[in-house]
């Protein structure tokens, strides 16, 4: 009866009317605290990653955990992403700063407090939504969060100073006291080898009070990962490669968009590094306009976009750029930068499936900047050119090569 799984059905080529159900009660895995029931962890893991950072390939996977039920993990909330074989590496949180912009505030558990509701389409009739800081003397928070001092403006591995709790999962990923990360790369090279395709495996962790009993490990489902719209095969032609006006063979992501008209660019001819705060102010300005008239678009600029370092790319905060549906880190002679990989806004690119498509750093790919300049000019400040086409663009992304192309439909490139 519900909107999701009869999407799912129709996806995969199911009817739902010819559908013959068998069910499963699985016993959920957590421990009761408090009037809650819930696990310590939650997660997702996949055998391919779409989104590698550093020296990431995309066959080492990526993993997503909450703490409590899973909800956090499905609903695309705060949650923590990182890939099995290098827990630590993490650019979502790179900084203090980002640590406590990007972790979990709030997470799920089932009510165990007596109170009874009607079971019908509301599958939430018994979940509690609760903050992790009203939580942190329960023995799953203690486990896994660290503290915030604000006075040094560090974070602490231990919970056993006074202080903001801050989920960090340090214990697991930073000291090993759970080997989490090897499991997980065991597990999906496992269910990769007898699925014999990307798979999908879902996971729940118990482990409250180490002192008492052992972790449990809950394997709880395994899919093929094609059976998401996301992670479908993108295939890009030969033909696709001559027509882009921008072409490279390091993207991140994996996607068909056919949902942009819009195009900023910074012109390279007017580019100047002494000027990238003021590029910055007038991207947002142009991006506030594009977000009122609900229009995704194409960002297209030099170096490190969201480089706190003025002079290695412009300074743009996520709040400049929200309205974004890709991004395109151009080169520049007038600046020398390594490419960022979008690290800068990392936690929003994954979430929304922003795809960063990079030209710079030994990248192979062109992008035709005289095309750019004879498109229709919708708006146009000292640095930036908005540029909005008769048709939306044709973007492409094949997550397994990292190759990317760009183009206008057929009938708009005679």
């Amino acid at each position: 009866y519900f909107r999701a799984p009869k999407a799912f059905s129709k996806r995969v080529g199911h009817r739902t009317e010819e559908e013959k159900m068998a069910v499963i009660i699985q016993q959920l895995v957590g421990e009761r605290t408090n009037g809650h029931f819930y696990p310590a962890i939650s997660g997702v893991g996949q055998s391919h990653n779409y989104y590698p950072f550093g020296h990431q390939r995309q066959e080492d996977g990526i993993v997503t955990i909450a703490l409590g039920l899973g909800r956090a993990v499905v609903e695309g909330e705060r949650t923590l992403r990182f890939a099995p074989k290098f827990p630590q590496l993490l650019p979502q949180r790179s900084t203090v700063d980002d640590i406590l912009d990007n972790s979990q505030r709030y997470f799920y558990s089932l009510k165990m407090d007596g109170s009874s509701a009607f079971l019908s389409t509301d599958e939430d009739a018994h979940l509690a939504k609760r903050e992790v800081t009203d939580a942190e003397e329960e023995p799953a928070v203690k486990m896994l969060a660290s503290t915030y001092m604000p006075d040094e403006h560090r974070i602490r591995d231990t919970t056993l100073i006074p202080g903001y709790r801050v989920l960090t999962f340090a214990p697991v990923l930073k000291f090993g006291q759970l080997p989490l990360a090897d499991m997980l790369t065991d597990a999906l090279k496992l269910g990769e080898t007898g699925m014999g395709c990307p798979v999908e495996l879902e996971f729940s962790v118990n482990w409250s009070n180490p002192s008492q009993a052992k972790p449990q490990f809950a394997f709880l489902q395994l899919r093929p990962m094609t059976a998401r719209a996301e992670s479908g095969r993108v295939t890009i032609t030969t033909d696709e490669r001559e027509r882009a006006f921008c072409h490279t063979d390091k993207a991140l992501g994996n996607a068909v968009k056919t949902d942009m008209a819009d195009i900023l660019f910074v012109r390279p001819d007017v580019f100047d590094p002494a000027h990238t705060v003021q590029i910055a102010r007038e991207i947002g300005k142009l991006n506030a306009g594009l977000v009122k008239a609900d229009r995704k678009y194409l960002l297209i600029g030099p170096g490190r976009w969201g480089s706190a370092d003025r002079w290695l790319g412009i300074p743009v905060t996520w709040a400049d750029i929200s309205g974004v549906g890709a991004i395109v880190e151009s080169a520049s002679d007038k600046l020398t930068a390594d490419p960022s990989q979008g690290s800068h806004f990392f936690h929003n690119i994954t979430t929304m499936g922003i795809n960063y498509i990079t030209l710079s750093g030994g990248a192979k790919g062109d992008l035709d900047w005289a095309w750019l300049d004879t498109q229709p000019v919708a708006a146009q400040t000292a640095f930036v050119t908005h540029i909005h086409l008769p048709e939306n663009l044709m973007l492409k992304v094949d997550g397994r090569s990292a190759q990317c192309v760009i183009y206008m439909p057929e009938e708009n490139t005679a």
